[in-house]
């Protein structure tokens, strides 16, 4: 029989995986929700076991200094070692079979709605392909950019310390965003194959189209491919069906306008192409779990 992945949100991730004491608790209770960056080897005396096959609902970036350890990626292993960044995107299985000791370095920690902020940016974000599925679990760091990758790491585990201003934190996160999707862009040693190229095309389609609330087949018609090619490109890519992947760019879009807007729900609703503000409501809450209107209550209480 098979055992059921669980998928943590962050605090469910550490009661499962982390001794329960105070000066754990001093590292974790922030302001700021769904977002850590803290020192390896703090985190290290506190682990429990190894971790089983498991999903998270947020991105973890694991910069290693000194040491190394392996993780698994669906069932891929990969060892990490110094001047390496891993990249375990949100959705994603991975596991690790051993407790990591004798490593140092740093592990930022951030849901994908810590993006959506005052000083959000589509376009930026929408390439940060290491954020998607399956796309550069490592991103070897260059001896010309360690220096500055190291001091952008050093001030968001400070500043999370100290429980600075979110917009501070956002600032820093954007900046080491921005430094990774340059080294990406350099080294670009994932080979790009046709499956690459088409769902690399199809998600640029979606964002430039995101508010015609095109289906799968439309979208598959306007590449000349038919839908169950498309599905299978995306799929082996991102780990993803197209019509997942069509959902969650447009969750972003949709937590743009309800962050950075004021819009109504409704206004919101028909500016995403849904002619029905509660088909549009039902769709949000499906996903998010929380409507619309609770989502843009979180938000102002953040």
């Amino acid at each position: 029989m098979k055992t059921k992945i669980k998928t943590y949100d962050s605090q469910g991730f550490r009661k499962e995986y982390f001794n329960d004491n105070s000066r754990l608790d001093g590292l974790f209770k922030k302001s700021i929700i769904d977002f850590f960056c803290l020192r390896i080897e703090d985190l290290i005396s506190g682990v429990l076991n190894p971790i089983l096959p498991s999903k998270e609902e947020s991105h973890t970036f694991i910069f290693v200094t000194e040491g190394s350890y392996k993780t698994k990626i669906g069932f891929k292993e990969y060892e990490i070692k110094p001047n390496q960044v891993l990249t375990i995107q949100a959705g994603v299985v991975f596991s690790v079979e051993e407790i990591i000791k004798n490593v140092k370095g740093f592990t930022c920690h951030f849901h994908p709605n810590t993006l959506i902020g005052k000083f959000g940016n589509r376009s930026l974000i929408s390439d940060f392909e290491f954020l998607n599925a399956g796309n550069y679990p490592i991103i070897d760091i260059k001896d010309s950019s360690k220096s500055a990758i190291l001091n952008i790491f050093r001030r968001l585990a400070t500043e999370f310390e100290n429980d600075t201003n979110p917009n501070i934190i956002h600032a820093y996160l954007y900046t080491l965003l921005s430094e990774l999707k340059i080294l990406v862009g350099e080294s670009n040693a994932v080979k790009q194959g046709a499956s690459y190229q088409i769902t690399t095309q199809f998600r640029t389609l979606v964002h430039a189209k995101i508010k015609e609330n095109l289906k799968v087949a439309d979208f598959a018609r306007i590449m000349n491919v038919s839908p169950n090619h498309l599905n299978k490109s995306v799929k082996s890519i991102t780990a993803k069906s197209a019509s997942e992947t069509i959902d969650e760019i447009k969750l972003i879009e949709i937590k743009y306008l309800l962050y950075q807007s004021n819009l109504s729900i409704s206004e919101i609703s028909y500016e995403m192409g849904y002619l029905d503000p509660s088909y549009f409501t039902r769709f949000f809450k499906k996903r998010e779990n929380v409507s619309p209107t609770e989502f843009r209550e979180l938000i102002e209480k953040s």
